[in-house]
């Protein structure tokens, strides 16, 4: 019984599936009527782009109807993506950036007209942009005289009132005080400025900050002679900035972190971006050019003759620095041994790196979880976890991920196609652990050797008592039971030793090992403990964990599930799809 209706797959319609002997087909590799846009490519943009290899195998046609509803879709699309390019070039235009709508007339300014007709935003049949820019300079204009525009109060040239105090300066000296009170500092010296030119406001109209210093008059004959007129200044040079220097809210760059208040550093920044888009450094060996100087150098690490050769065992090296370290490699010397494990290294600065996993200082801590970590490079891997950015993309699908360890497991799992086969049957699996659960669990033969004490898990029995001997004999300032070493006395006495539990439970929810309990401790309840789970005797791990089942648990309301069905259903109703993508 064949329950899918597709008997005539793939000659059928690309969207619906319908077969074509009924209704007319358009090839995929076509145009739209309406725009010229290739139907292949704006399918790959709106939807999801096929994996590479499958493409011969899917259908080549659409149906007329199909097409007549995707041709609406994708002309609705651009007149949307057009409409939103006007409005962001219209708020620089009235920032003094027309730069963008200038381009953009260039570009599209058939569709920029078409557009203005559908939504009525111009009287003009065929508007150009000096017009609309023009349009902007007169409408500033009228607006700045609106606003600072006070009428002037006569003075009177009685000296008896100035005697008696009613001065008629005074009066007028306060009526343009009260009335400019209120305008910002630019927008009055913009005013004073204006009045200036047409000899309509005098000296002592400007604010305090804005006067010129003058002596004083020591003689009270000079107070009582009128003022002489002051001629008229000529007009100045014009302002470089119309609307001050000052922005009134910081602006931000889209491409970086960079934030200024001042609106020549905005232009200026955005030429630095340009120049760093725009910029190509070519190769000096072949032809190819590249956008950074990073780029093009681990290129030309690439050609053979900018290669470093070890003349013993003919390794190609990419600079001076790594062929001396590795012909260190070479030199026949006595080796070094850690004095705690069976680890040896010819080099002093490897066994040096190789002792901190051995001491229990933790130089780093997370900010996020409180999570404490031995180095800078594990904080850095552990912060990517926190993030919802997934900058790590597979070259070979469009999947996605937030830290390098997932992307490399999902590149060996799905295109290397690595496994690892069952010797006692015929299955296969991506990972060892996976591996020797299985043997355990189905074949019950033994594969993992845990420790009773630290719970450490070897994969041989004889790495397992290589491993008990330090519990055994321990070294000095060296823990017999979690075999951490302390720089002194205080350190060591004051440690957190392992202490054990029955369970890993805690919040009605099974945490399956003591990394997750520990970790759930506190970050949740702000204890920092050390407990383990003594392993039963008698009971192999692969069967002890297979009735500890994975945790599916929500990372915004901390709510477990017992499927993951059930969790797929919470994420899309608590996250949406963004919180569905994230948790999968």
């Amino acid at each position: 019984m064949v329950m899918l209706n597709l008997e005539h797959f793939p000659d059928v319609c690309r969207l619906c599936f319908k077969p074509g002997s009924s209704r007319k087909m358009h090839s995929t590799d076509g145009s739209f009527g309406a725009i010229q846009l290739k139907i292949q490519t704006f399918l790959d943009e709106v939807t999801y782009r096929i994996t590479e290899g499958k493409e011969q195998y899917v259908p080549k046609m659409v149906c007329d109807t199909c097409l007549e509803q995707l041709t609406n879709f994708a002309v609705y699309r651009n007149k949307l993506i057009l409409t939103f390019r006007f409005m962001e070039a219209f708020i620089d235009a009235k920032h003094s950036n027309p730069k963008p709508l200038i381009n953009l007339f260039q570009d599209s300014q058939s569709e920029l007209n078409v557009l203005f007709k559908e939504l009525s935003l111009c009287s003009m049949p065929d508007a150009q942009v000096e017009d609309i820019l023009q349009e902007f300079k007169l409408d500033n204009i009228t607006n700045r005289e609106k606003v600072v525009k006070v009428e002037k109060i006569e003075p009177s040239e009685s000296e008896d009132d100035a005697m008696q105090g009613n001065d008629p300066d005074s009066d007028y000296q306060d009526g343009i005080e009260n009335e400019t009170k209120h305008l910002p500092e630019i927008v009055l010296t913009e005013w004073i400025e204006t009045k200036r030119e047409t000899s309509e406001v005098s000296e002592d109209d400007e604010p305090l900050s804005k006067r010129r210093k003058t002596k004083p008059k020591c003689s009270k004959t000079a107070k009582s002679r009128p003022a002489p007129k002051r001629e008229p200044k000529p007009p100045g040079r014009p302002r470089i900035h119309p609307f001050g220097k000052k922005l009134a809210e910081p602006w931000s760059c889209d491409k970086c972190k960079f934030t200024t208040k001042l609106r020549l550093s905005v232009d200026r920044h955005k030429e630095v971006h340009e120049r760093k888009e725009n910029r190509s450094i070519p190769c000096t060996i072949c032809e190819l050019t590249f956008k950074s100087k990073t780029e093009m150098r681990a290129h030309s690490s690439t050609h053979p003759e900018n290669q470093f050769m070890c003349e013993v065992c003919g390794t190609s090296l990419r600079n001076a620095h790594s062929l001396k370290a590795h012909m260190e490699r070479h030199k026949v010397g006595e080796k070094q041994k850690c004095e705690y494990c069976d680890y040896t290294t010819p080099f002093p600065h490897y066994l040096k790196a190789h002792m901190k996993s051995h001491t229990s200082e933790a130089i780093k801590r997370c900010e996020i979880c409180g999570a404490t970590l031995r180095n800078g490079s594990l904080l850095k891997r552990h912060m990517e976890t926190h993030g919802n950015e997934r900058k790590y993309h597979c070259d070979q699908c469009p999947a996605r991920f937030n830290t390098s360890n997932a992307l490399r497991s999902h590149r060996n799992c799905v295109h290397l196609v690595i496994r690892y086969p069952c010797e006692y049957c015929e299955k296969r699996f991506d990972q060892k652990l996976t591996l020797r659960d299985h043997v355990e669990r189905v074949h019950n033969i033994q594969c993992n050797f845990p420790c009773p004490i630290c719970l450490l898990t070897y994969d041989t029995q004889e790495k397992l008592d290589v491993h008990g001997q330090r519990h055994e004999n321990p070294k000095t300032l060296e823990c017999g039971v979690c075999l951490t070493i302390h720089p002194n006395q205080e350190a060591f006495d004051g440690h957190l030793c392992i202490t054990y539990r029955e369970d890993y439970t805690c919040c009605n929810k099974d945490l399956r090992n003591h990394a997750q309990y520990n970790r759930h401790m506190l970050t949740k309840h702000g204890l920092k403990t050390n407990f383990r789970v003594k392993p039963i005797p008698g009971v192999l791990v692969g069967q002890l964990r297979r009735t500890r089942k994975r945790l599916l648990q929500c990372r915004k309301c901390d709510i477990a599930f017992t499927t993951k069905a059930q969790k797929v259903q919470h994420m899309i109703e608590c996250n949406g799809l963004a919180g569905l993508q994230q948790s999968c």
